[in-house]
């Protein structure tokens, strides 16, 4: 966990400064703080909330940051467990994505055997409960040492729900303006090696559509007949 949250904080700084030195700082600071972010990354595993429904995964995180000293707006893009949490003023602004949710069928003790928690309930994929709390953890180590240093620039750390399954809840955040004057926007993902990389992702929207058909008798009026299947 220490180490993946190291990377993270290291990749945020990079925008401010190239000193070795003060990237070795924030390390260390996180390095001291890497149980109580283990225990909060637990905590958000056992919850597993679904997309849009992440109510306590929110507030967890919304405290801890509110905590640190960051001004903290909710309910943004009209979802209530979105929300943005801010520090400082000025350029740069670095945004910074706080994943949250969990998906359908993935329930999984923290074994590394299929062994589910709750059968056929919802589960963290792809470290999904390590997300956002890396990504937090990242954004108050950078912000301590903004403060220490006098470092002018904007930290805008955003609690983005549903990312996956029935997800796209940053496409309503991009469309409602959040990321609005942001000049670099920060994820992350667990992986087996640290790294930093300046590529981008790929878009994501979701769309449903549907097909309803018409019934007709086959064999005396077929030309009436509208087939659902065929409109597929």
């Amino acid at each position: 966990m220490r180490f993946l949250l190291s990377a993270v904080s290291v990749l945020c700084f990079s925008f401010y400064s190239q000193s070795q030195e003060h990237a070795t700082a924030i390390v260390q600071r996180l390095n001291q703080l890497s149980g109580r972010y283990s225990e909060m990354a637990e905590q958000i595993w056992k919850w597993a909330e679904p997309g849009y429904l992440e109510n306590k995964t929110t507030q967890l995180m919304q405290q801890e940051l509110s905590n640190a000293g960051f001004s903290i707006q909710t309910g943004v893009a009209g979802i209530p467990t979105a929300f943005t949490a801010t520090y400082g003023s000025g350029s740069p602004v670095i945004g910074i994505l706080a994943e949250m949710d969990a998906l359908p069928g993935l329930s999984q003790k923290p074994l590394p055997t299929r062994d589910p928690a709750v059968e056929g309930g919802y589960g963290h994929g792809c470290g999904h409960n390590l997300f956002g709390t890396g990504s937090i953890a990242a954004a108050i180590a950078v912000k301590e040492w903004m403060q220490s240093k006098g470092i002018k620039g904007t930290i805008k750390l955003y609690g983005t729900p549903a990312e996956e399954g029935a997800g796209g809840g940053k496409t309503y955040l991009v469309r409602e303006g959040a990321f609005n004057g942001v000049d670099v926007i920060l994820h992350w993902h667990p992986g087996d090696r640290n790294s930093a990389s300046p590529s981008s992702s790929l878009a994501y929207k979701v769309a449903t559509f549907s097909f309803r058909g018409q019934a007709a008798h086959a064999a005396a009026a077929p030309e009436k007949g509208r087939s659902a299947l065929d409109g597929v």
